[in-house]
């Protein structure tokens, strides 16, 4: 028995259909080890404290929880969700110390978060990570923020201020219902602050130790209120090294502005627009196409809104309009292919994409147990890249889309809901997307549900229709022209079919939210690259690549989310997702992470001293584009805040990141170190 213990694989074992979740004792013990360091003094703090304070109530606890949006577009409270729903508040933004919007997710149970390079972050959920991941829809204000060149969002250039985020509503599921293709493994929404949360000026400055990475930023904003107008304008600046011995810095400048009316009749406007110019270094060592060099690339949108609500309905307009445009021409001449020395050429990446929406959204509550909600959205994009298409013209995709769900209150207890949307593009056929929802409600504190949903993801322009060449000289040559990428029009969208059974508790003593997913699904006709071998006439065989569909996955898995909040001034968010994937392509079953959790606590001392704490675990990855399978590693920030002055709010915080081993973060060569960083922020 003891020799047995002594191994490393001995450890907690978790059936999960034909294969286990292993956890080994040593990284259970380690884990265990680091969290109640951190955990044990503020334990003992928040008893002393809460003796000296009332009793909270349940309104201290639930009485601010928000109700959700995203999962139906009908208003509705987290134990009514007809889907598995993550929240990330304003609180925990905040204790966070997060810098980036991106690193918000690892507080989300079964999402991956990692870093191509230093200015490049990917977001995905349990698998298929990559550069471009386009299995996820994320949102801004219900504002698409999908790229339709490659796909995807540029997580570092959004047009977005961290400190402008109310909260994040994440559905951990496929959601095309609701938003149509790409909301495919999950759908974010972020939802930004009104504007009349915002009054006067606040400011915020963050450096870093000098060392490396060297981090530099500020922000700004200022906010007015008159009578029944209400404006935001916020700006932010930074600098980052990224990686050491990586050429990934970045310069990020961003400016928003929104304004929120609300004029007679209950009708409320909103209008906001945005930019983020950033300047990166990106590239690796001879790399042909891909060799060392600075892009620019700017992100623009707007958003023009109108809601009308009336006593049992509601009506939402909205358009909005993206773009981006990226400049990435670079020589890297001459060089030699295939043995031919000499050769000259230029390598244009160069492109420019834009994305229009017009949407309509009508609720109708038709009686107490019955209540409807129905819409429409138009989608025009636009691409121009010589990369992209092999040539300078603009190549539009249209789509349009249906949507409907209906909420009926059987009785007390139980909930059904329904929806469908139709969908059809430009580079795809008519697609239904259905999605069952059975709640059940017990004693009004639990809820367990039942839900099985089918979603699509769609081939975007580059692997439907794109063509990349690149041309290029060479003495006693002369010109010739290099295939590297031929699109496949004959291309079927992605599908998934998925089930789960959930269980979301709120309790009072003590006061605890919980949710519990089981969870399977099924992946067929993967969008999947393929190498072609072609015969060239100058450099004889050469590859390139093209797409097809191909591949069966299935994912089985639990997921478990876990919040405790003793008293008022201390609280646990905590998760874990273990999961068991079966895959013929071997790309996709290594690019999911079998195990992740994480573990954020907030104790606020009194009312100057707050302290936090986040330790995250992910296992084992071989991201899409990344060159060796990563390990597991852990990492652990703390953040320490100090309120200078209540008058004006300024405030002063000590954070440090990956405090604890070095780790290897997408590719081997990207270490991620321990970084310091000091934050002043206040207002006026």
């Amino acid at each position: 028995m003891f020799d047995e213990l002594s191994q490393l694989e001995c450890g907690l074992k978790v059936s999960l259909g034909h294969g286990e979740f292993i956890l080994s004792y040593r990284q259970f013990y380690r884990a265990s080890s680091i969290l109640l360091l951190l955990l044990i003094p503020q334990f003992f703090a928040s008893q002393l404290w809460s003796a000296q304070t009332n009793a909270t109530t349940e309104t201290d606890f639930f009485g601010d929880a928000p109700l959700i949006l995203t999962a139906s577009r009908m208003s509705k409270p987290l134990l009514e969700a007809p889907a598995t729903v993550s929240v990330i508040d304003r609180k925990t933004i905040e204790s966070s110390g997060a810098r980036e919007i991106a690193e918000l997710f690892r507080l989300i149970p079964g999402f991956i978060v990692g870093y191509l390079n230093g200015n490049t972050p990917v977001v995905s959920y349990q698998g298929l990570g990559s550069q471009y991941s386009r299995q996820t829809q994320v949102l801004i204000d219900g504002r698409s923020a999908f790229i339709p060149s490659f796909g995807g969002v540029s997580w570092a250039n959004l047009p977005l201020l961290i400190e402008d985020i109310e909260r994040i509503e994440v559905i951990r599921g496929p959601n095309a219902v609701t938003y149509g293709a790409n909301a495919f493994l999950a759908t974010i929404n972020i939802i930004t602050r009104h504007a009349a949360e915002d009054f006067g000026t606040r400011y915020s400055v963050t450096s870093s130790d000098n060392a490396n990475p060297n981090i530099k930023g500020g922000y700004v904003r200022h906010g007015y209120h008159n009578g029944d107008l209400d404006w935001r304008l916020s700006a932010s600046t930074s600098n980052d090294d990224g990686f050491r011995d990586v050429h990934d810095s970045k310069t990020i400048n961003k400016i928003s502005f929104r304004l929120d009316q609300a004029s007679q009749n209950n009708q409320f406007w909103t209008f906001q627009i945005g930019s983020s110019d950033n300047t990166s270094e990106t590239g690796r060592p001879n790399r042909l196409t891909n060799s060392e060099r600075e892009f620019e690339a700017t992100n623009s949108f707007f958003t023009l809104q109108w809601e009308k609500i009336r006593n049992v309905s509601s009506t939402i307009i909205k358009l909005s309009h993206t773009q981006q445009k990226v400049a990435d021409r670079h020589d890297p001449s001459p060089v030699t292919v295939s043995g031919v020395p000499g050769i000259n050429t230029i390598i244009d990446l160069s492109r420019e994409s834009q994305r229009s929406d017009i949407e309509i959204t009508q609720t109708e509550e038709l009686s107490t147990k019955l209540r409807l909600v129905y819409g429409a959205n138009f989608r025009h994009d636009t691409v121009q890249s010589i990369l992209i298409t092999n040539d300078n013209e603009v190549h539009s995709i249209d789509s349009s889309r249906l949507f409907s769900g209906v909420e009926w209150r059987v009785n007390g207890d139980w909930l059904l809901d329904f929806g469908a949307s139709v969908e059809e593009s430009t580079l795809s056929d008519l697609k239904i997307s259905p999605r069952l929802s059975i709640i059940r409600t017990l004693s009004n504190r639990h809820a367990l549900r039942f839900v099985a949903s089918k979603a699509n993801r769609n081939p975007i322009l580059y692997e439907h229709s794109g063509l990349t060449i690149f041309s290029g000289t060479a003495p006693g040559i002369g010109t010739f022209d290099v295939k590297t990428l031929e699109g496949n029009p004959n291309l079927k969208p992605e599908s998934i079919t998925s089930y789960e059974i959930g269980l979301r508790s709120q309790l009072l003593a003590p006061h605890i939210t919980s949710d519990i997913k089981l969870f399977s699904y099924e992946i067929t006709d993967h969008i999947v690259e393929l190498l072609s071998v072609e015969i060239h006439p100058i450099l004889g065989p050469e590859n390139f690549t093209t797409y097809s569909n191909q591949g069966l996955t299935k994912v089985k898995g639990i997921e478990l989310s876990f919040d405790y909040a003793p008293t008022q001034s201390l609280e646990f968010k905590s998760g874990i997702s273990a999961i068991d994937v079966d895959s013929n392509q071997v790309e996709i079953s290594r690019s999911f992470a079998e195990r992740t959790g994480f573990i954020h606590t907030l104790y606020h001392w009194n009312d100057r001293h707050d302290t936090s704490a986040t330790f995250y675990y992910m296992d084992k990855i071989r991201w899409r584009e990344g060159a060796s399978a990563r390990p597991s590693f852990e990492k652990l920030d703390l953040r320490y805040a100090y309120l200078i002055s209540r008058s004006n709010e300024t405030k002063i915080e000590l954070i440090g990141q990956n405090l604890l081993e070095s780790y290897a973060d997408y590719r081997v060569e990207n270490i991620a170190e321990k970084t310091f960083l000091l934050r002043v922020s206040g207002g006026f």
